[in-house]
């Protein structure tokens, strides 16, 4: 048994016509992308390929460039429903991370009463005033005019980057607050300016609507976009995720969230870009596919690889 590789200009599986298991299935999605079209020409000449296969062509072929047009709004629906399904794909790590976030928020939940008390002592004309700025972050009425902004400089400035990120931004923006909404609903929680105690849950209201936090949340989906796409430029995730922050200590200062809101708002917010961003990931890298190769003197598997 022989196992030949090379580099390869064109991929050859497709004249072969043969099975094949794509190198997607090996290696981490996070490193390496495959073109989608190869792969699913090959799963409709070929329907016995495995299901999990099938599953991995059909989420690479969500990768790619993203554009202000109906498949934009058409993907904001179904990229809403895949997140919000996530948990019945979950693995064990998964699981574990979500562990944390609800041990962290209960902690908090504890506390909540000492840190509103301690913020309430502490608050200023100062801390007013700053709070005032970073409040402006987590409200729609000015991210969404300049996420609009920036998408309008980079889409007529021609900065691909700049236009994607404001539209993968304004999507997370826009799941993240639909969430973050059907939880404050679904609770009830007043918000501590109203003088009750922290452990009071009156289940659907539409006037308590303090749990979770959606300034923080909104804030934390924009800062993770705008860090994960330009990961390669010193201090841009620190202070992205230092605005973030700040905005969620103004609603601490402010009165209008316990902490516990203000940290599942952050995880909320957090986890909810990453897995918008993982639909749309363009990330480069080697293209790699294995597949079995026989003739009339060897078999075996072939690895072709393109660049």
């Amino acid at each position: 048994m022989s196992f030949p590789a090379w580099a390869d200009a064109t991929p050859t599986v497709e004249a072969l016509g043969l099975p094949y298991f794509s190198a997607n299935s090996l290696l981490n999605d996070d490193e390496f992308v495959f073109e989608s079209e190869g792969d699913e020409r090959l799963l409709a000449e070929n329907p016995g390929y495995s299901s999990a296969l099938r599953e991995k062509t059909e989420q690479s072929s969500l990768r790619g460039k993203i554009k202000l047009d109906s498949n934009y709004f058409k993907g904001i629906f179904t990229d809403t429903a895949y997140a919000a399904t996530s948990p019945l794909r979950w693995d064990i790590s998964d699981w574990a991370t979500a562990s944390v976030v609800a041990g962290v928020t209960g902690a908090f939940f504890v506390l909540d009463d000492e840190i509103r008390e301690d913020f309430a002592e502490g608050r200023s004309s100062t801390t007013d005033d700053i709070s005032s700025v970073f409040e402006r972050f987590g409200n729609g009425a000015y991210t969404i005019p300049v996420l609009a902004g920036f998408y309008l400089y980079g889409r007529f400035g021609e900065n691909e980057k700049l236009e994607r990120t404001a539209l993968l931004a304004t999507e997370s923006f826009l799941v993240t607050g639909l969430f973050a909404t059907v939880l404050k609903v679904a609770t009830g929680r007043p918000r501590p300016f109203k003088g009750e105690s922290a452990d009071t849950f009156e289940g659907f209201s539409t006037s308590n609507k303090s749990f979770p936090s959606g300034h923080t949340s909104t804030a934390f989906a924009i800062a993770t976009v705008v860090a994960n796409e330009y990961e390669n430029v010193p201090l841009v995730a620190p202070i992205s995720y230092g605005i973030a922050t700040l905005t969620g200590l103004s609603r601490l200062n402010d009165q209008k969230h316990w902490a516990s809101d203000v940290f599942f708002g952050a995880a909320l917010g957090y986890f909810t870009s990453k897995t918008i961003l993982k639909l749309h990931s363009n990330k480069k890298g080697r293209h790699f596919t294995i597949y079995p190769h026989a003739d009339h003197r060897s078999g075996g598997l072939i690895l072709s690889t393109r660049f």
